[in-house]
């Protein structure tokens, strides 16, 4: 296995007097040699979550997605020196998988397997590997958790593997308050096991007076009371129809909780367009 190469590229940005101010971000790019063959990949079974300081996703009490359901949705299996890990993520260009930045900025990753075309997880039609992975770090510590996975080569497009469309430039400032999205994910659904099939369940959008947990995070609740969310799952989809397309929204990061309320906390895709379109060449919308 070659050394990591790491590439830094400083990202300035310029503000109106009148709006927040944020640290500035550096972009952070990692590559790995996977084997030649994803019949070499042999996933190490200890599987442990990823290493960030707030409990991730997990969807229990969901819905079991059909095949095609969501086509753009990947698992990601991650080795590591020592066990592995999983996350999800979704397809948002031909070789471009968009997910979690604890998924693989603070790992020793050794390998990276993303399977796609399937809602159940022991038989994807499609399996890339993942050789290169950008994320950013701000100089507070306070890391935009979020990370784009490229894939070896190309997915497909068909019926069962299809990227979902960013949101427009339009919408780069769009909380989506009040919209009733969908989260989606291969995580543990209860009782420690990881569910064979992918699961789904929807969260509204609350609005910042109901619960801040960040500038570039959405913050939703269950839509319905009988969904939960749990440690197991990051890098996830959040989704909805936004003008008319679905649109990926958030990538699902982890949960927050006070007493009995539980919020999910998801990063907010429109506030990182610059970063997606200036490191892949993903166009504007």
């Amino acid at each position: 296995m070659k050394t990591f190469i790491i590439i830094s590229i400083l990202l300035t940005a310029a503000l109106a007097d009148d709006q927040p101010s944020f640290p500035a971000f550096t972009t952070h790019q990692r590559e790995i040699v996977n084997p030649d063959s994803v019949d070499d990949f042999v996933f190490n079974g200890n599987v442990t979550k990823p290493p960030s300081s707030r409990p991730v996703i997990k969807i229990s009490n969901g819905r079991q997605a059909r095949d095609g359901q969501f086509p753009f949705v990947a698992e990601i299996s991650i080795n590591l020196q020592s066990g592995g890990l999983l996350c999800t993520g979704s397809l948002i260009a031909k070789n471009w998988i968009l997910s979690a930045r604890h998924c693989i900025a603070d790992t020793n990753a050794k390998s990276v397997l993303a399977s796609l075309g399937s809602a159940d997880r022991q038989n994807p039609t499609v399996r890339i590997y993942s050789n290169m992975f950008i994320w950013l770090n701000a100089g507070d510590g306070h890391h935009p958790d979020i990370a784009l996975f490229r894939l070896a080569q190309n997915a497909p497009n068909n019926n069962r593997v299809k990227p979902i469309a960013l949101p427009s430039r339009g919408r780069q400032n769009s909380l989506f308050e009040g919209n009733v999205g969908t989260a989606i994910g291969f995580g543990g659904t209860g009782g420690g096991q990881l569910p064979r099939y992918l699961q789904y369940t929807q969260f509204r959008v609350l609005n910042r007076n109901q619960c801040y947990l960040g500038e570039n995070i959405l913050c939703s609740q269950p839509q319905s009371g009988t969904s939960s969310l749990q440690g197991g799952d990051s890098g996830g989809p959040f989704v909805d129809t936004v003008d008319g397309t679905l649109t990926l929204i958030g990538v699902n990061v982890f949960v927050a909780t006070s007493g009995s309320n539980v919020w999910q906390g998801s990063t907010r895709v429109a506030g990182f367009l610059s970063f997606i379109h200036d490191s892949t060449g993903i166009p504007y919308r």
